[in-house]
């Protein structure tokens, strides 16, 4: 089996919420966005970028919106601290906080983190935080610490 770094992702409450509330205004579609921060072990959740759902049938999948993700990277690029596009997140409605075979389809990048929350007409669970890394066949629990 490949090694691979182990990280954790901290993440606020407020944070937190801002994630499950994205997951409810989409319901049933899902919701989607990218998550900015840094850190290398422990990967900080600086900023939580909703953005636009434009996969084909955003009721069973998410594409992020690929302008959104251009104009936020030319943002980072220019902006101190240095901050980066650490992973991204999406709900499941009416499905589970885990990565889908979609999800695993779609998974290039070994070092984003992949943000899930099952979401449903009565709320949105707490976001899972997961990782695909190079040599894996499947995605790997990250843990979430939460901040004050």
């Amino acid at each position: 089996m490949t090694s691979f770094t182990p990280v954790q992702l901290r993440l606020s409450a407020a944070q937190a919420q801002v994630l499950r509330d994205a997951a409810i205004a989409a319901y049933p579609r899902e919701c989607c966005g990218l998550l900015v921060g840094g850190g290398d072990g422990e990967i900080t959740v600086r900023a939580i970028v909703p953005t636009a759902n434009v996969a084909a049938d955003p009721h069973r999948s998410f594409s992020i919106d690929p302008q959104a993700q251009f104009d936020l990277l030319r943002k980072l690029r220019s902006g101190e601290p240095k901050q980066r596009i650490v992973g991204h997140f999406h709900s499941h409605p009416d499905g589970a906080a885990i990565p889908s075979s979609h999800d695993l389809a779609m998974a290039y990048d070994p070092e984003a983190i992949w943000v899930v929350m099952a979401a449903s007409a009565d709320g949105a669970s707490a976001p899972k935080a997961f990782r695909h890394p190079a040599g894996y066949d499947g995605f790997i629990e990250v843990p979430v610490t939460m901040l004050a």
